[in-house]
């Protein structure tokens, strides 16, 4: 009898929910010619590339570059087959993760991928930026002007998974707080940015990963707190991992009003320069009901 390829569209989608690995639609797919094809089309639609060899092999299958919606990579799997990217017709939805790139490489690198890629994104998310500047989103303005969400982030580069010393290290390889250094205020960072995206039109969702706190904040907490969990002589290890300003008494008195005032007025201004947004947002050390629970000060 004829399966209508709804039902069959829906079955597959219930394979894929509990595990998206292809064992999970393995036996589906060996059934029929059109049990394979609604299977590999169901099962390609979300491509996470997992290194640069993994992107050669998925570009030899045959019908991967209809089927791919949404594709997650980090930047460096594309060191072959670059030109690949222009081939994926249905993209819709993009991730990239840019750990793997330094400040003085980001722009080359961004230029370099989104000249291969097709226009019509709806989403697009980078992630581990070295920076967020004027530039950048002038071109991902000018490539991706249909986009309707866009989101970028610096922060996850700071390291507080490990000790103090990788926290404040980690602080040298991005442009976390780019006020005062970069912007002399959250109007002028605000104005500038909402210049660059005046051309996304459709935007409705923006994120900005970015902390609008003063960038020696971080460094004043680190120094501050460092100085109280020091190593142990004996072990050579911290008596506790790191924190952000988040966690601190003195930093919330010191920062978290005037930081959520300045997120306050940033929106304001880029809402007025891209009238299409009903969502603006940016990473906060002291987001709206957090600060009032800091951790003491021992």
């Amino acid at each position: 009898c004829h399966v209508p390829p709804e039902i069959l569209d829906n079955i597959v989608l219930y394979l894929l929910a509990g595990c998206r690995s292809f064992s999970s639609v393995a036996a589906f797919a060996l059934a029929t010619h059109q049990f394979r094809q609604i299977a590999l089309r169901r099962y390609y639609a979300c491509l996470h590339v997992r290194s640069a060899r993994h992107w050669v092999r998925m570009c030899r299958v045959l019908g991967v570059y209809i089927w791919v919606s949404s594709l997650e990579a980090s930047t460096t799997c594309f060191q072959y087959k670059m030109d690949g990217l222009s081939r994926f017709t249905s993209l819709r939805a993009l991730e990239l993760d840019f750990s793997g790139d330094g400040l003085s490489t980001q722009g080359s690198r961004a230029a370099l991928l989104f000249k291969n890629m097709i226009a019509n994104l709806a989403q697009l998310k980078l992630t581990h930026l070295p920076r967020i500047d004027p530039g950048l989103l002038s071109l991902i303005a000018s490539r991706f002007s249909s986009l309707s969400a866009l989101e970028l982030s610096c922060t996850e580069r700071l390291d507080d998974q490990c000790c103090w010393l990788c926290l404040e290290e980690s602080t040298t390889c991005t442009i976390h707080s780019p006020i005062p250094d970069a912007f002399p205020t959250v109007e002028a960072l605000a104005t500038r940015f909402g210049r660059a995206m005046k051309p996304l039109t459709r935007l409705e969702v923006l994120f900005l990963g970015v902390f609008l706190s003063d960038a020696d904040a971080l460094a004043r907490h680190i120094e501050r707190c460092a100085a109280i969990y020091i190593a142990s002589p004996k072990t050579g290890f911290y008596a506790a991992p790191p924190f952000g300003p988040d966690k601190c008494a003195a930093c919330s008195l010191e920062h978290a009003v005037a930081t959520r005032e300045r997120e306050r007025v940033a929106k304001a201004f880029i809402l007025e320069a891209v009238p299409s947004l009903r969502s603006v947002g940016f990473s906060s050390w002291f987001p709206d009901g957090q600060a009032q629970q800091p951790k003491e000060l021992l």
